[in-house]
């Protein structure tokens, strides 16, 4: 089967990569030529852990190609759109950029081809596209379907190759044995439904882990004022068997990156346009931005002023395993800091240096141990291997003062137990 995958960042690389391993002939395309230069020489834009391998060894193979040239997508049995789609800093998606770079393949395409669309697009983006189509080039008798993105950064190999099941809306039972034979390699698990189950699925799962994520992290912060420890509480919750064991529920950090929230507000503009309120949906983004300033309350509450004092801050990246700062959470803590008249040093493994807006006022170090000399506090933004197997002694002998913020609770059965650190964490009594 010949499949064009279309829309080379994050989602499309490891899409192409990875259909391509499973024996499809693959063609990755983007407009963007220096994006397909990169690629030509094993280098994915962004950093994701065995991707760069994995796409020169299908490539090497001869099984996945590079192009700009949008004729060369014209072959392609199955033509697979996997634009990550651009948010805001109010995450806020920019649904036209991914319309647009759809629409302008469209007259390449040959007759019959169907085009299965995973960008994150609002309900009804699909059927949009299908009547561009037909009103354009009805001749073609080109056909849509969609299949959610399910993809997490830093294990996106593993779950794209593993997936617990995939989501595909579909039009015809024509659609659905192509599809079939290009999904079988990774799960025989597929649950079939319509165009429009298949995006509001999407919105919906994307809700409703935003949702659990702020409710846990909402509940933690009154269990610091009365007593209360959160993670108690959590396995108290995920004891019940209406939750279970896997529930979204951690006290920990706030929601990052944009992903989650874009799907938030994807629902709460389809409530406006149907003239129906989705209060809940709005309050989410409410609470998850003001749990975003735990880390500054904690950290006032504990030491006051943070004029010329040295805070670390372990992690910068949007998320562990990734290179990728837009978005980060981290960093916003880090322009925080800065405007608290306070030194900021910084350690990554996946960083060895920072756009200059950032060098200007971060100290990037080259190793942890360097990072914690001297230090006055410690902030941990994730659970980088590295930062979880940091010791009591450690911290005890290399910073200023054994403070130590870890939102996640990531240390907390090393750190937290420790009477010669002063550990805090989402959700621990004040």
């Amino acid at each position: 089967m010949k499949v064009a995958v279309v829309g080379l960042w994050h989602l499309g690389c490891v899409t192409a990569a990875c259909v391509a391993e499973a024996g499809h002939t693959v063609l990755a395309y983007d407009s963007n030529k220096k994006i397909i230069e990169k690629l030509q020489k094993g280098q994915a834009p962004l950093f994701e852990g065995g991707l760069d391998e994995l796409i020169t060894k299908t490539h090497t193979q001869g099984l996945l190609n590079f192009s700009s040239d949008a004729n060369d997508v014209s072959t392609a049995d199955i033509v697979w759109v996997t634009y990550d789609t651009p948010v805001d800093d109010n995450d806020v998606a920019d649904i036209e950029f991914v319309m647009s770079e759809v629409k302008a393949i469209l007259p390449h395409l040959k007759k019959n081809a169907l085009v299965l669309i995973s960008s994150q697009l609002p309900v009804g983006s699909a059927r949009k596209l299908q009547k561009f189509c037909d009103e354009q080039w009805h001749d073609k008798a080109i056909h849509f379907a969609v299949s959610p993105e399910n993809l997490r950064l830093g294990k996106a190999i593993d779950v794209f190759k593993n997936p617990e099941r995939i989501v595909v809306g579909i039009q015809s039972e024509a659609d659905k044995e192509l599809l079939q034979e290009l999904l079988n390699p990774f799960t025989k698990n597929i649950v079939w439904m319509s165009i429009e189950s298949a995006e509001m699925t999407k919105h919906a799962l994307n809700a409703f882990l935003a949702t659990s994520v702020v409710f846990i992290n909402e509940l933690a912060t009154l269990c610091e004022r009365v007593g209360a420890d959160a993670r108690e509480v959590e396995r108290g919750l995920k004891s019940e068997d209406r939750i279970g064991p896997k529930a979204y529920l951690r006290p920990g950090n706030a929601i990052a990156g944009g992903t989650l929230a874009r799907d938030v507000n994807y629902l709460i503009q389809i409530g406006e346009q149907q003239e129906l309120p989705t209060p809940l949906f709005s309050a989410l983004l409410d609470s998850n931005q003001s749990h975003k300033q735990w880390s500054a309350r904690r950290m006032l509450q504990v030491v006051k002023n943070l004029r010329d004092k040295t805070i670390t801050t372990l992690g910068l990246t949007y998320k562990v395993g990734t290179d990728t700062l837009r978005r980060s959470t981290a960093i916003e803590f880090c322009e925080w800091l800065k405007e608290q008249g306070a030194k900021v040093v910084a350690y990554d493994p996946l960083l060895t240096h920072l756009p200059e807006h950032l060098a200007d006022f971060i100290e990037l170090k080259t190793t942890m141990e360097e990072a914690l000399v001297g230090a006055d506090a410690v902030i941990i933004t994730n659970e980088c291997p590295q930062f979880t197997s940091l010791t009591a002694d450690q911290i005890v002998n290399q910073v200023s003062e054994p403070l130590v913020f870890d939102a996640g609770g990531f240390l907390m059965k090393t750190l937290g137990s420790d009477k010669r650190i002063s550990y805090y964490s989402v959700g621990n009594q004040i």
